[in-house]
């Protein structure tokens, strides 16, 4: 049978010291200005929510298994309360049966009695009378034959007082027979009906410990959710942060290949003028720093791998239990593993490494016009911040560092710094 104990109540109060526990880690640095630190917060964030929602699977699983027990039990109850009728039902037929036995013996033994009594009125009579009851007889007789006709009269009536008294005797006694057995069946139906009520109090009790669970469970997961809540906002407004944080990376990444192009287009003027001066003819160079998407396009970001397992938008994690929305698309094949990344367009490189977000090892490339690319869960880099690549350059690597459930590539386009579906930008055959 289950008992709500002293060590439940204790494991509950850890579980709820646990939650304490995250609300304390959960108080991160809202000031920091850095994607760094805002990957760092949004991966601590991530972890609590990962723990929490494992904390829910878990206790949603125990919640109806709760409610399984309960409708277990509710049928047990339900069966036993049918028992119990049952035996109620022939506990009662047995005492009606018992009445009219104890009827019929009251008749039997008023009948007994009225034939007891007449028979002591005739002994008393013969009794007073004496022997001159029969010469009596035998005297008033109207020849031999009728003497004995008289004297064998006198007998059969005694004799039938004797046969009815034996008789209603041996009816009383049967009928006290049949009284002692029904008697005796219902002691026998009474103790059936304690023990099934005896055995349905426990099922009672049982039910009712397993709907305090249950009970405890729902609260539990009430607390888990309403954690679950405040992390979401709260990882909601890191994103947000990050994104801000990323475009204004982008725009300083503008403003500094402006200078550079501006730069290289006063050195290319100094040139020009100098050639002339001499008389000679100069060949202008292309001052830009990379070259646009808008000229070259967009290519698939990796050439030999065009298998997709997970699309963007909302998606089922089979691992974790819930679903989730992916920010991008997911590129794998078996044996993917160490495949090159290429970029996916020219850009700079506003981001590489492992800052602990969930990405593990990932590239972020500003395309101008803010537009920039993620590559994420790669095994190893082959570029850094700063670094200006051309579309086709090799930059990573496919691995399964961050969170991540086998080899392959995360693939983001991000738009003013919000994430957006990469195939209105990228097309799997080119």
């Amino acid at each position: 049978m289950l008992k709500i104990n002293g060590t439940v109540k204790k494991a509950v109060s850890l579980v709820m010291a646990a939650v304490m526990c995250v609300g304390v880690v959960f108080c991160v640095n809202t000031s920091a200005d850095t994607q760094s630190d805002l990957e760092a917060q949004q991966a601590q964030l991530a972890e609590e929510r990962k723990a929490i929602e494992a904390e829910l699977a878990e206790l949603e699983g125990k919640a109806e298994e709760q409610e399984k027990y309960l409708a277990e039990y509710d049928e047990k109850m339900r069966i036993q309360e049918e028992e119990i009728a049952v035996v109620e039902e022939q506990i009662k037929l047995y005492e009606d049966e018992v009445a009219i036995l104890e009827f019929s013996i009251s008749e039997k033994e008023s009948e007994l009695e009225e034939g007891v009594q007449l028979f002591r009125q005739r002994l008393r009579a013969l009794y007073m009378a004496g022997s001159s009851s029969y010469a009596s007889v035998l005297t008033g007789a109207s020849d031999f034959y009728d003497m004995l006709v008289r004297m064998e009269l006198m007998e059969r009536v005694s004799q039938h007082d004797n046969d009815l008294i034996e008789e209603l005797n041996s009816q009383i006694a049967a009928l006290n027979t049949d009284k002692t057995k029904h008697s005796e069946t219902i002691e026998q139906l009474e103790k059936k009906r304690a023990d099934k009520l005896k055995y349905y109090d426990e099922l009672r009790e049982t039910y009712n410990n397993h709907v305090e669970v249950k009970a405890m469970k729902e609260a539990e997961m009430a607390d888990y959710n309403a954690r679950y809540d405040e992390i979401k906002e709260r990882e909601d407004e890191v994103e947000e942060q990050l994104q801000a944080e990323i475009r204004r990376k982008q725009e300083e990444a503008e403003k500094r290949r402006k200078e550079e192009e501006e730069r290289r287009r006063q050195e290319e003027e100094k040139k020009r003028k100098e050639a002339e001066s001499k008389g000679e003819t100069y060949t202008e160079q292309d001052v830009s720093t990379f070259t646009s998407y808008n000229n070259t396009g967009w290519v698939w970001p990796v050439p030999t791998v065009r298998n997709i397992s997970d699309g963007y938008g909302d998606r089922y994690i089979v691992e974790e239990n819930r679903y989730d929305f992916h920010k991008g698309i997911d590129i794998t094949k078996p044996g993917c593993h160490g495949e090159p990344i290429i970029a996916s367009a020219g850009g700079e490189v506003i981001t590489a490494g492992n800052t602990g977000n969930g990405y593990g090892y990932h590239v972020v490339i500003d395309h101008g016009n803010s537009i920039s690319t993620l590559y994420g869960h790669c095994s190893s880099l082959n570029v850094k911040v700063g670094d200006i690549v051309n579309q086709g350059d090799v930059i990573a690597y496919i691995g399964n560092t961050g969170y991540s459930y086998g080899s392959h590539l995360h693939f983001e386009v991000r738009k003013n710094g919000q994430h957006t579906d990469p195939f209105n930008y990228v097309d799997i055959n080119n």
